[in-house]
């Protein structure tokens, strides 16, 4: 089996901050974009564990070898156009915690957790953090809190480098949150356009260490996360997360957002599912009807709200008009009628056409559509 015997490439890292004390804790989002469906089948039945990809024989063929395992640990690169990545779930450098991830998952999903493994002093993997088993629900994207510490930097020892990353773990039978692409094989080709997967058989127990490290191109894991913390370079292995990190790096459109690793808005943040078929939303009777589209392959569902839009107005302290929870079938058209509440039905009085903002919730993200509503 083919063996990761060198520090992993480091990817996805926060620039540097010359005084990390003096930073508040920022928000990065990185992984899988979450789109492509969780078709992984390997041989094995349910226990998906069982089978472990290796290079076939022949140039884009791939052989299984039996693990005998029931539990693995799954994580992957993207890479762009030119051979360079462009997502993977490699942890900003820094100090602080994982705080959120999101896995798509298949029709079966297997029960999972989520760890923290760590590469440092040239070799990969030892078991860092691991979270509590949660059981995803079949065929969506799936959303857990967590509280994982996690960093990246230079250690203590010899100015060792060491570099955490967030992996998801297979604890039982069931399908894994894997997209195959379909073209396997080409390792040792050019990376354009590919997702890499690396995986471990048996998943490592908390402190314990593998350097077996198995890779195979081809493969998508469908694992995303968010991290809330300092970056810097982080000069203890052991990463301290801020205080309250589930609240530090949260703080709506007018605090911080999720950032890419390199400063600029994020690639792989989750896709907004929702989009408005028409800019101008009727009002009658004090209701609102907006035309809008679910363009997920899973089912579409959340919350949204109409609040005044303004210059300046933080989407906290934006005047909220109403909102709904919304449910549309996944490629599906629907029309939500919102009730306008109070201060809605007041704003549009004063003016035939009312521009809103639509702030749409879902799995702890928020995206805005531009709306207009028109009185009749």
């Amino acid at each position: 089996m083919r063996r990761l015997g060198l520090l992993l490439p480091i990817v996805a890292l926060l620039a540097t901050a010359p005084s990390a004390r003096a930073q508040a804790p920022v928000l990065a989002t990185n992984g899988s974009p979450l789109q492509a469906p969780a078709n992984l089948v390997l041989p094995g039945g349910a226990n998906q564990c069982l089978a472990r990809p290796y290079i076939g024989v022949n140039p884009g063929q791939i052989q299984f070898i039996n693990t005998g395992q029931s539990t693995c640990m799954w994580w992957s690169t993207q890479y762009g156009p030119t051979a360079q990545p462009i997502a993977n779930t490699y942890v900003p450098r820094g100090s602080g915690a994982v705080t959120r991830v999101r896995v798509r998952s298949g029709a079966s999903p297997a029960p999972l957790r989520f760890a923290i493994v760590s590469s440092g002093s040239g070799l990969c993997c030892t078991t860092k953090q691991i979270s509590a088993p949660v059981q995803p629900l079949p065929d969506r994207v799936n959303v857990f809190a967590v509280n994982l510490p996690a960093g990246s930097g230079v250690g203590s020892t010899s100015g060792s480098q060491f570099n955490d990353i967030l992996v998801v773990v297979a604890v039982g039978p069931g399908s894994l949150p894997v997209n195959d692409r379909g073209t396997h094989g080409f390792l040792f080709g050019s990376a354009a356009n590919q997702a890499q997967a690396s995986f471990l058989h048996p998943a490592l127990a908390l402190g314990e260490s593998n350097t077996d490290v198995g890779i195979m191109d081809g493969y998508e894991v469908l694992l995303q996360y968010d991290w809330c913390g300092v970056p810097g370079t982080l000069s203890n292995p052991t990463p301290t997360p801020p205080a309250n990190p589930q609240t530090a790096c949260r703080g709506g459109a007018g605090g911080p957002g999720p950032v890419a690793p390199g400063g600029g808005p994020g690639p792989a943040a989750a896709p907004a599912p929702l989009r408005a078929l028409a800019t101008a939303a009727a009002v009658r009777r004090g209701v609102a009807a907006l035309r809008l589209r679910c363009l997920l392959d899973t089912t579409c569902a959340g919350l949204v709200r109409l609040q005044a839009r303004a210059r300046g107005a933080t989407a906290a302290a934006a005047k909220s008009y109403g909102s709904k929870r919304y449910r549309i079938k996944a490629g599906k058209k629907a029309t939500l009628r919102v009730k306008l509440n109070r201060a809605g039905r007041k704003a549009l009085r004063r003016k035939r056409k009312l521009p809103v903002s639509a702030v749409v919730s879902s799995g702890g993200q928020r995206w805005t559509l531009k709306l207009t509503l028109k009185r009749r």
